[in-house]
């Protein structure tokens, strides 16, 4: 037995319409939905612009921050910043004149003592190693001393003026007074460490009682 689909008096079935150019040269589209129908209008130019500025932006961004070693993040930007306020929050708590107590307050301080590694780091480690073990410059943690006797002051002394002769520069021409203190402090911190390094060199000095 044979069912016809439709009946014979049935519309026929609507053909899809074809696109419509409109004025301005975007088309009305051949799709409905709802009885809605859309233009085929392109993005903006200024939009399309921004996009593009934005894509090769973050890519340079991204390159700089995280491959290129140069970019300088929010965190290190603020662990500078408060460095450098909490130098001047000891310059001023210490005053003017440089004293072995006066240092030693800095040793016992580890937020100060953190940035003076970080200084000794980039500033020192060439010439006495990354844990100041000794490389062309003497170990610094043992209990021997080439100049004075081992005392804050006179760490200070050596870290300040220098010593020409032996091609240590004077830091007091490249380091703020405080930074040059909290250098002082924190080699004198490392004193009788005995970190494994270069052989001792100068004269046995009996640590502090």
């Amino acid at each position: 037995m044979t069912v016809s689909a439709l009946p014979s008096d049935a519309p026929p079935a609507a053909a899809a319409t074809p696109a419509e150019p409109v004025k301005g040269g975007a088309e009305l589209l051949a799709h409905e939905y709802d009885g809605i129908r859309e233009y085929d209008n392109p993005l903006p130019g200024w939009w399309v612009k921004i996009f593009w500025g934005s894509f090769f932006f973050a890519i340079g961004y991204g390159f700089h921050y995280h491959f290129s070693g140069n970019g300088v993040s929010v965190h290190d930007a603020y662990e500078a910043e408060m460095a450098d306020v909490r130098a001047e929050q000891a310059r001023r708590a210490l005053g003017e004149n440089v004293t072995e107590d006066g240092l030693q307050k800095l040793t016992l301080d580890a937020k100060l003592m953190a940035d003076a590694k970080g200084i000794f780091a980039l500033r020192c480690t060439p010439c006495h190693g990354e844990h100041a073990q000794g490389v062309i410059g003497p170990n610094l943690t043992d209990g021997y001393w080439l100049h004075g006797q081992g005392t804050l002051m006179d760490i200070h002394h050596t870290v300040s003026e220098g010593v020409p002769a032996k091609g240590m520069p004077s830091w007091k021409m490249q380091l703020s007074s405080v930074q040059v203190r909290q250098v002082a402090a924190y080699i004198g911190s490392l004193r009788n460490t005995n970190a494994p390094g270069k052989a001792p060199e100068g004269v046995l000095v009996a640590p502090a009682p």
